[in-house]
């Protein structure tokens, strides 16, 4: 029998086994599979949450808005929906033009904040 805690008991010479270490969940294919599952649907709600650009203005109100800032009567118009930013500011970018023998003469872009209805100038 031994009298001190860290040396062996006497016997064959040989330290006592190492206890069995248990896998870890990452050791795993199905611990990996639910991991990445897991940082997918949480890299999911934070894209959805951190993207709150809700449209307050809608195209025919972004045209109305932006025809009210020209100092002509516009034949037609083009409107895209544009990032400008960071982070990023969504506009309706509203091109009012008049058209001499089906080409553009005039044309003035107007930005119009898709979401308060403000004119950027």
């Amino acid at each position: 029998m031994s009298t001190s805690a860290g040396t062996p008991e006497p016997g064959n010479g040989r330290p006592p086994p190492e206890p069995a270490r248990r896998r870890d969940v990452r050791d795993s294919l199905w611990g990996r599979a639910l991991i990445l599952g897991l940082l997918l649907v949480f890299t999911l709600l934070v894209s959805k949450t951190c993207a709150s650009n809700e449209n307050e203005i809608s195209q025919q109100e972004a045209v109305e808005i932006a025809m009210q800032h020209v100092d002509f009567t516009p034949d037609d118009y083009q409107i895209r929906y544009v990032p400008q930013g960071i982070p990023p500011v969504y506009y309706w970018a509203v091109s009012l033009y008049t058209e001499v023998n089906g080409r553009p003469a005039r044309v003035q872009v107007v930005l119009v904040n898709a979401t308060t209805g403000a004119v950027n100038e």
